[in-house]
């Protein structure tokens, strides 16, 4: 009986019904769409399709079949159904775009891929769905176009900086501009997870709609909205583990004070420790005068968890669509609080929140409204000593094993001086309260679009309204505690207990607070005119009208600084293709700024550029291995107006003292306002060719660039007293600079077999410089700033180590220092006056930031697993090696010293000393060390930017590993989710280079900042 009613059961089952009803639609607009076929998979009797309103019902599927949606123009969508009816379903259908339909974003809106003239780099958004900390540092190495460079790994600061082809002026205002969703944003409080499309716009074509704010590139990031359809809900989150995989190394307690022997009797003076002295050291037999501390050791952790999470929904009908996400993000630093000590939080934190809600709503079927509100807001905690982390990080790097202890043996706290940065970091960590920051900013922006076909076909209209507010409020709660020191040469007691001088007396806890805060207008109206005549024409216009007002309540700013700022711009855009193969068009841009007077205050800057598509001729149709070609040429003029300084044409007059004593009262002209200021213009030509080979597996972008830039605001330099101006001489049009490269993309895309496709992605950038002009006084030419790189590294030529004291006579007079000795550094004379000097300093070779930046990625997929490496390089960059962070006893008493130092192979030692201390004398007198002769303090001569001390800051990294897994179908089916993939990455997981002390992109700091962190993370990303 049991398996007679079973057999019913299942039979009942396998001819069981079910209907299925709703309507079909268009996910971007949410148009019901009529006509739209459905019909049950591997079944040619059941079918059906959307009545004139879009409306569909269809009944006698059988159980837990799939239907097929199909409609002309729209991609196929399938749906698997289950064993009860679904009466009111939703299905979105997305717009089928072939090659030359695909559009990008470009100056004021989308443009279709195949009319894009300018020079316009895009990246895919799930290039950045990879766990960092801001969207600027994913660019690098990924985006043609982009030189950018990470300088810190702390929490709240390690972001990167960027320029888009590098930099094109010395002028205040070098950075791109960021527009997210059309208005000025911040790519470093913007989640990852909420990008839609990401444009770089490169030449003057493309930015020059934008007036002044494009006049150094222009980055688009369009966010994401609601497609019309099923409700999705989408939760992403993460756990990365975080550690620092390059740290500066530095000598212990006993081989500091052997060293720091060694350069006292190098130089003639007593050594700083008896022999007895130096094995209390060695041996830890008295840790409170003659301690042996790892600062590391002691504030440091080996690693820390961070977190990261965001839920989005998004969903819609026919009339309204939404998009709303929360972000979460929490960044602990490595530093290691003893909660014992005190329940305030002052390890450095970053922790962000982000929300963000995009509306669109269709109030007739002409008009479209859309809302969108951004919130971020971000906190972070410090100790009160110190305002972030890279001051904790230099304290540790600066007291050495030898000063202090953690703590003395009788309980009282350690400082050696009175001065904050003579505090042990345990101390400032510990023991001086905390700071708390919060930053607030949210952004709502109101937009309308008509469409105003019934005028003319093609023609639209815009208007848009933002509204900024930013906040910042900081809480500080400072105190100190009574530091002592115990001197050793003073001894103990009688009794033997410690005999200590009190250094910094206790000071109770105090508080203070500040804030700020800011507002911001924007308004945006717009034409658009798109239109095709005869099938062959197609024409596209544009005019454009912005006004920009910004307010500043900061209460420590200066009067100057809360006058609102206002910009305010209108520009046009005129495009004409004829049958996609001929392309030009045609930009101009009239910008009006405060900074300069009525005469001069606005600014017209045009731009041309001219396309050609031969692929669009019939014998190429036929091309095996060419399927797409375009050769783009642009020229154009863009201004820029920034400044250090507001309202550079005004003549301030303030109250001064008279007479020879400065005791009367007189008012006097203390600035010298420039009336002729005008815009900074730079000219820019660019040359690009776009290519698809091999049924589009290859694909291929290049271009070729070069800027002029002429009236770089700069500060007079050469005005002489005699003409009565006053101290604060005027700033003058009088700069120029040129830059030129070139950058591309190729990518190689191909399935090996039905479930195996790779794909290999490669991008570069090459951005070079020379400044034209810099107003200045020199001795001797080479001196100056014109002629060479911007920002070049500038010393002392380096010819090796004096040998013998008859090197030294033979030699021209170093003038830095009287006492030079042999194995100190031996420089060239440049200019053949018989001594070396500051006129003998001469520009080298590169600056610290890269000219050459590239990246590439290979991704392989094999059914439900995808493996992906992204690697990323720099090259010309130099740094030099210097500071406390290097130098050995360069301060003294002050800063630890490298263990590279106590190698007597990595330093230049006497042969006599060498064989006094049982140094191999094959070590000693080294032409090639790497370190001179040590000395105690500074030393005048060898502790200066030389190339002996220039270095090759070169280095290719492995960014980014990531192996995800998506789970199998029927997995998903029983969770009721639609998909979801599990995925392990990490980050910075090791570095090429020749530094190898400390981060190479960080090798300017010499170790003095925070590491950069390699990461582990385990993530998971569900859709239902």
């Amino acid at each position: 009986m049991v398996l007679l009613l079973s057999a019913l059961s299942l039979a009942a089952q396998q001819q069981k019904t079910i209907a299925v009803a709703g309507s079909v639609m268009d996910t971007e607009n949410g148009e019901l769409l009529p006509g739209v076929s459905i019909y049950v998979k591997g079944s040619t009797q059941i079918g059906t399709t959307t009545n004139a309103d879009g409306f569909f019902r269809i009944e006698g599927i059988p159980a837990k079949s799939t239907l097929v949606f199909s409609f002309i123009g729209y991609k196929t969508q399938e749906k698997e159904y289950g064993t009860s009816d679904k009466t009111r379903e939703k299905i979105g259908l997305a717009a089928d775009v072939d090659q030359l339909d695909e559009v990008v974003v470009t100056a004021m809106g989308t443009q279709r891929k195949v009319s894009v003239t300018g020079s316009i780099a895009t990246i895919k958004p799930e290039e950045l769905q990879v766990p960092a900390v801001s969207v600027s540092n994913m660019l690098q190495g990924r985006v043609p176009g982009i030189i950018g460079i990470t300088r810190s790994g702390e929490p709240g600061n390690n972001f990167s900086e960027f320029w888009i082809r590098g930099i094109s002026t010395f002028g205040a205002n070098q950075s791109a501009l960021v527009l997210v969703d059309g208005v000025e944003g911040d790519l470093n409080t913007l989640d990852p997870d909420d990008i839609e499309s990401f444009s770089i716009l490169k030449d003057a074509s493309a930015t020059a709609v934008y007036g002044v704010r494009g006049a150094n590139g222009v980055v688009i990031v369009t966010t994401k909205r609601g497609k019309a359809g099923k409700l999705n809900i989408n939760l992403k989150t993460n756990a990365t583990y975080s550690y620092s995989p390059r740290m500066p190394k530095y000598t212990d307690a006993y081989n500091y004070a052997l060293l720091s022997n060694e350069a006292r009797v190098l130089r003639g003076e007593d050594p700083n420790y008896t022999q007895t002295e130096l094995d209390l050291f060695r041996y830890n037999l008295d840790p409170d005068l003659y301690p042996n501390v790892n600062w590391r050791d002691v504030i440091l952790k080996d690693h820390v968890m961070n977190y990261a999470s965001h839920l989005s929904i998004s969903g819609g009908g026919a009339n309204a669509r939404y998009y709303m996400s929360l972000g979460v993000q929490t960044n602990e630093a490595l530093f290691k609080q003893d909660k014992s000590v005190d329940q305030l939080n002052t390890n450095v934190n970053y922790n962000r929140y982000n929300f963000r809600a995009n509306i669109d709503v269709d109030l007739t079927k002409t008009t479209k409204v859309g809302l969108n509100i951004g919130t971020v807001v971000t906190s972070q905690n410090a100790p009160g000593e110190g305002k972030n982390n890279d001051d904790l990080w230099r304290a540790q790097a600066n007291l050495p094993p030898t000063m202090v202890p953690v703590k003395y043996s009788n309980g009282q706290l350690p400082s050696f001086g009175t001065n904050s940065d003579e505090m042990s970091p345990y101390v400032r960590l510990n023991y001086t309260g905390s700071t708390a920051t919060e930053k607030y900013s949210t952004r709502t922006n109101l937009s309308v679009k008509q469409d105003l076909s019934m005028i003319t076909p093609g023609l639209s209209a815009r208007g848009l309204f933002s509204l900024a507010s930013n906040g910042l409020h900081s809480i500080g709660m400072y105190k100190t505690p009574a530091l002592y020191y115990a001197d050793p040469r003073a001894g103990r007691n009688p009794d033997g207990s410690l005999l200590t001088v009190r250094r910094v007396d206790q000071v109770d806890l105090r508080t203070s607070q500040g804030s700020a805060s800011s507002r911001e207008y924007y308004y945006e109206v717009a034409t658009n005119y798109n239109h095709v005549f005869a099938e062959d024409h197609r024409v596209t216009g544009l005019v454009h009208f912005y006004r920009q007002e910004s307010k500043n309540s900061d209460w420590a700013a200066e009067v100057l600084q809360v006058i609102p700022k206002r910009y305010q711009a209108l520009s046009g855009r005129l495009t004409y293709a004829y049958r996609d193969t001929y392309l030009i068009e045609g930009n101009l841009g009239y910008t009006g700024s405060e900074n300069f007077n009525k005469e001069r205050r606005y600014g017209l800057f045009p731009s041309i550029s001219l396309g050609w598509v031969p692929s669009q001729y019939a014998f190429f149709k036929d091309s095996r291995w060419v399927n797409y070609l375009k050769l783009r040429a642009s020229y154009g003029e863009v201004g820029n107006d920034r400044l250090k300084v507001r309202f550079p044409y005004l003549t301030l007059v303030d109250n001064v003292g008279s007479g020879a004593w400065q005791n009367g009262g007189a008012i006097s002209e203390t600035t010298t306002g420039a009336t002729n200021m005008q815009w900074e213009t730079t000219h820019k030509y660019n040359l690009g060719i776009d290519a698809n080979l091999f049924k589009d597996r290859i694909e291929a972008k290049i271009d070729f660039f070069r800027n002029k830039t002429t009236g770089i605001f700069q500060q007079r330099a050469n005005i002489p007293g005699e003409v009565g101006m006053s101290d604060v001489l005027p700033y003058s049009n009088i700069g120029a600079m040129t830059a030129w490269g070139t950058d591309g993309t190729l990518s190689y895309s191909q399935q090996v077999t039905k479930d195996l496709f790779m794909t290999l992605r490669t991008n570069f950038t090459l951005a070079r410089n020379r400044v034209d002009y810099w107003e200045e006084t020199f001795n001797y030419p080479y001196q100056s700033k014109s002629g060479v790189p911007y920002n070049v590294k500038r010393g002392l030529v380096a010819l090796g180590l004096f040998k013998d004291e008859a090197d030294i006579l033979s030699s021209p007079t170093q003038t830095y220092m009287a006492d030079v000795r042999p194995g100190d550094i031996k420089y060239k004379d440049v200019n053949g006056d018989g001594q070396i000097n500051d006129d003998d300093i001469v520009p080298l070779s590169y600056a610290d930031v890269p000219n050459f930046q590239y990246g590439f990625a290979l991704e392989a997929s094999y059914k439900n697993f995808t493996v992906s490496a992204f690697f990323e390089g720099v090259s010309e960059i130099q740094f030099f090696y210097g500071g406390s962070g290097y130098y050995p006893f360069a301060w003294g008493s002050r800063g630890n010293v490298l263990d590279i130092v106590a190698d007597p192979s990595n330093r230049w030692i006497p042969m006599d000393y060498a064989v006094s201390q049982g140094i191999d004398p094959a070590l000693a007198e080294n032409p090639n060390a790497r370190f001179p002769r040590l000395t105690y303090g500074r030393n005048e001569n060898n502790n200066r930017a030389s190339t002996f001390w220039l270095a090759n800051g070169d280095y290719l990294r492995l960014k980014n590993v990531q192996l995800a897994y998506n789970l199998p179908q029927r997995w998903i089916d029983r969770l009721n989710m639609r998909s979801a993939t599990l995925s392990l990455i990490g980050d910075n997981l090791h570095v090429w280079d020749k530094v190898k002390l400390w981060d190479p992109a960080q090798a300017s700091a010499n170790g003095g900042v925070y590491p950069l962190q390699r990461m582990y993370t385990v993530q998971l990303n569900v859709t239902f």
